[in-house]
């Protein structure tokens, strides 16, 4: 018997094809969209799924995770961390390089990547450090994707910042600059002062102690002028090599502004949005209410607006979730001691819920989501139309969203081996309820049944 035209093929009647919403079907073969077909097409397949009225959309393309694999897996690791992303609707990620060892050889990323590739549930790249700026060529032509440099180191604490992957040095850090340049990679940059970082944790730990809310203070006092300061030597150092600078955790109102007149130059800037940010440190109530849990970064209501404006017109290019998971006991500290607590929380399973909240709300339009989580971040780390994408030739990476389910969420139905999560409480409307990796259903009304090393590694074609 001869084999059917396609695998599989997804019948919705509101798909979120670049093209535009239609009515039709998916047709699949061999993991990729073979077919767009109208509704009334004939689309022999082994398999037909039909979904009814509920929206498809492209898998989420996550370019900012960490794992915490290898050196940290008593917290997480790459299995259980790509469990929860393919939970959450992504079907591809970017982890990120402060692991243990950093990524900053060649032979560092090569090691890593082939550890990851038997362990992932769903598709893997890695950001690779580039504190190193002799070694950047390198790593581009051994498959890095994107460099990651922190301009933060911890003070206090020797994690999640550790000095290996933190460049602070204006010098070498342009130096990074132009190596990145040549080699075509995105850069993303952690902007951060850490001479006036350590001012206000100094005067915030004389004037409130050494609690959490001492700690989210410390970063916001000056009115943002750690982080302003550092995009705007960022963007200075982009001008001058013509780097393509992508900008992490952009919250700041002065920052937001920099960088839209950036853009409007026409040049190589973007930027990103993380979701504990967005939902949970943007309201000082769930900062008192989850304490350590929370942080990450206090986003003060001066803020919050136009980092909301940003979002929604287009200046932030990208949502990352910074997923970040650290143990209930490592957090626990922060309730007294913050500042020796790790920062960052697990949301890789619950950015997309809500996401589909706001657009519940009426705050953003699925189009945009996919936007901001699908095919902007497949451009930025240059698989895009393959990833991200609705379209004939994409993998077929899909998303089946259920726009009315309602719950309150809890740590305790999620798939994170921490346990806990600063989305905990949050109230969401709308959820993925199967997520479809190259053609295979992987998750299914929560339950992930990919097998670890399922997924694939990443590397860029150029």
């Amino acid at each position: 018997m001869s084999r059917p035209p396609y695998d599989l093929v997804l019948r919705s009647r509101a798909i979120l094809a670049d093209a535009g919403r239609f009515d039709g079907a998916i047709a699949i073969r061999d993991g990729r969209i073979a077919a767009l077909l109208d509704a009334k097409e004939a689309s022999p397949a082994t398999e037909v799924l039909d979904v009814g009225a509920r929206e498809v959309m492209p898998g989420l393309v996550d370019t900012h995770a960490h794992f915490r694999d290898p050196g940290y897996t008593y917290k997480e690791d790459i299995e259980s961390g790509t469990r929860a992303a393919a939970a959450g609707g992504v079907t591809t990620v970017f982890d990120m390089p402060n692991v243990d060892p950093p990524t900053t050889t060649v032979g560092r990323l090569r090691a890593h990547v082939e550890y990851a590739a038997g362990k992932t549930v769903i598709d893997i790249g890695h950001s690779a450090s580039g504190v190193v700026p002799d070694n950047c060529a390198a790593l581009a032509e051994a498959g890095a994707t994107a460099f990651k440099v922190w301009m933060m180191t911890d003070i206090g604490r020797d994690y999640p910042h550790p000095p290996g992957t933190s460049v602070s040095n204006h010098a070498v850090l342009y130096r990074i600059f132009e190596e990145v340049a040549k080699t075509g990679r995105p850069l993303y940059v952690h902007p951060h002062d850490q001479e006036l970082y350590a001012l206000f944790v100094q005067r915030a730990q004389a004037r409130w102690g050494m609690d959490f809310r001492s700690y989210a203070r410390a970063l916001r006092d000056g009115d943002g002028v750690v982080l302003n300061s550092a995009i705007s030597l960022l963007l200075e150092l982009q001008r001058s090599t013509g780097a393509r600078l992508h900008l992490l955790h952009l919250s700041t109102r002065d920052g937001i502004r920099m960088v839209r007149q950036a853009k409007a130059e026409g040049r190589p800037v973007t930027a990103e949005a993380n979701p504990f940010a967005m939902f949970v440190t943007n309201d000082w109530r769930n900062i008192e209410r989850l304490g350590p849990f929370a942080l990450g970064f206090w986003v003060p209501e001066a803020d919050n607006p136009a980092m909301w404006e940003a979002i929604v017109d287009g200046t932030i290019d990208v949502v990352g979730s910074d997923h970040g998971a650290h143990t209930k006991k490592e957090k626990e500290v922060g309730w007294t001691d913050m500042y020796t607590a790790p920062g960052g929380s697990p949301f890789i399973e619950h950015y997309l819920r809500m996401l589909l909240t706001q657009v519940s709300q009426g705050r953003l339009t699925l189009e945009r989501v996919v936007e901001l989580c699908c095919r902007n971040p497949a451009k930025l780390t240059g698989y895009y139309p393959r990833k991200g994408s609705i379209s004939v030739g994409a993998d077929a990476d899909l998303v089946v969203l259920d726009l009315d389910h309602e719950e309150v969420l809890h740590a305790t139905n999620s798939h994170y081996r921490c346990g806990w999560m600063s989305a905990e409480g949050l109230h969401s409307k709308g959820r993925p309820v199967m997520t479809l990796r190259r053609g295979d259903v992987i998750m299914r009304d929560g339950e992930v049944t990919a097998e670890a090393g399922s997924g694939r590694v990443l590397r860029p074609a150029g």
